[in-house]
């Protein structure tokens, strides 16, 4: 395998060592551009900016790779999520308890929160999307 060259103008740059060298004779110009501490902070906000729309948008990939958009109409049934709680007092099991009711939707409160409705018509209050199926 061949060594790696770098030529700076007259000099050619064979070991890493040749580095400390050309700084010393001051021959390698490394840093002489001096940018004011506002150009500095603002460097470094754009790195951060770009930084964070990468880990954004691989987040939101990987995201919606499992998720599935849904939406409900007006009137159809829906199993909505139960919220029950164990206790003594009421002979209570909330494990025993079944997972979903039955529901309608009475109205569309938004793009992911639903008003439903029991089958009798009793309303049941405002629920997210992710509790109804």
């Amino acid at each position: 395998m061949a060594p790696y060259f770098v030529v700076f103008g007259q000099h050619m740059v064979s070991h890493g060592q040749d580095y400390k060298m050309l700084r010393e004779v001051e021959l390698l110009n490394e840093g002489e551009g001096k940018l004011s501490r506002a150009d500095e902070f603002q460097k470094i906000r754009s790195n951060i900016e770009k930084h964070l729309t990468k880990a954004y948008k691989r987040n939101q990939r990987t995201y919606d790779l499992r998720s599935k958009p849904r939406s409900f109409e007006v009137g159809q049934e829906v199993i909505k999520r139960n919220f029950s709680l164990s206790g003594a007092a009421n002979n209570v099991n909330a494990k025993l308890a079944p997972v979903g009711v039955k529901a309608r939707v009475k109205q569309k409160c938004g793009q992911l929160i639903y008003l439903l409705e029991d089958l009798n018509g009793k309303e049941l209050g405002k629920f997210h999307i992710k509790d109804i199926w």
